[in-house]
């Protein structure tokens, strides 16, 4: 299965199962389970989870997604400490999803003419069993408002399957995204900047300015917010402060730390200032977007509350 990948038709929108917030005490391990028709998407939130499936064991952390298919038993082979914690989300395909080619897929992404062969893959999503993704924040509060719109009885359902159906776009999206790259030769420019932005990721947690960077990788500072520009078009303090408040919102949405906890977590210099950026950037306060998704199943004791498969999904293909 290393080479090869998970094709789902998403003509039709995925049918939302049943999904939560998991909040680990000391020493749980995941129950072995067997899924009949439907995926489990998990999405690593903080510490480790460790699940084997079949006869591969993951390491699930923070970013990590691990998607299981049915008809492959799963447990926890090794036990996570207290409070590790992750998104878990059930689906079903409308159409029965098939197993795809990595290189197959490559070739169609990296075709001169993409057009041609857009058929192929724009109605589908492909995903691996296991990857981590880049950037986190669509992830989370995607999964984040499919917990609120799943617990708030809407009038549809569905307007949580579409939820589902863009979260799985996105985590291809950005698959597809870490497929194109790996079969790519970065030049040395490219390298260098890609190890700055990897360094600000990685040191996003303390106090940094444009020089500080600059510094650290032997840049005049101008020379820098220039590169910034040219390669993501903002400059170096709007890409930090952005990572910053992207870094925010997983924290807003996945925790209860306080709005002042967070920006003495994410070093901001004072909470009104906090406040007052994220404000800028998003239009909104952290108040108001944390408030936004208030309908969340969050679970600490089975991974997998016993909900019955809904009646027009349990009949055979």
């Amino acid at each position: 299965m290393m080479d090869l990948i998970w094709k789902i038709n998403i003509e039709r929108p995925l049918a939302y199962f049943k999904s939560g917030q998991f909040v680990s005490a000391e020493d749980w391990k995941h129950k072995e389970m067997l899924l009949s028709k439907d995926f489990e998407l998990i999405i690593g939130l903080q510490q480790s989870i460790y699940i084997q499936v079949g006869n591969l064991q993951y390491e699930i952390q923070p970013g990590d997604v691990l998607l299981i298919p049915p008809g492959v038993r799963y447990f926890g082979y090794y036990p996570s400490q207290k409070g590790a914690s992750f998104f878990w989300l059930h689906f079903f395909p409308r159409v029965e999803a098939v197993t795809y080619s990595k290189e197959k897929l490559i070739n169609h992404l990296m075709a001169s003419e993409i057009n041609t062969h857009k058929a192929a893959i724009n109605n589908s999503i492909f995903l691996p069993d296991f990857f981590r993704v880049t950037f986190t924040d669509k992830p989370f509060i995607l999964m984040k408002q499919i917990l609120d719109i799943a617990n708030a009885s809407y009038y549809s359902t569905f307007a949580v399957d579409y939820l589902v159906t863009e979260l799985l776009i996105e985590l291809t999206e950005q698959y597809q995204k870490q497929l194109l790259q790996s079969t790519t030769n970065p030049s040395e420019n490219s390298q260098k900047f890609a190890q700055i932005v990897e360094w600000i990721r990685v040191n996003i947690y303390e106090d940094l300015c444009v020089k500080e960077v600059a510094d650290t990788f032997s840049f005049n500072p101008d020379h820098l917010t220039r590169l910034f520009k040219k390669n993501i078009g903002m400059s170096t303090i709007k890409y930090i402060n952005t990572l910053k408040l992207k870094k925010a919102k997983e924290l807003l949405c996945t925790t209860n730390k306080s709005i002042k906890e967070i920006s003495y977590e994410l070093n901001f210099k004072d909470e009104k200032y906090f406040m007052k950026l994220f404000k800028n950037y998003e239009g909104i306060t952290p108040s108001q977007f944390r408030d936004a998704y208030t309908h969340t199943y969050i679970n600490t004791i089975s991974v997998d509350p016993d909900i019955p498969i809904p009646s027009h999904l349990s009949h055979s293909s």
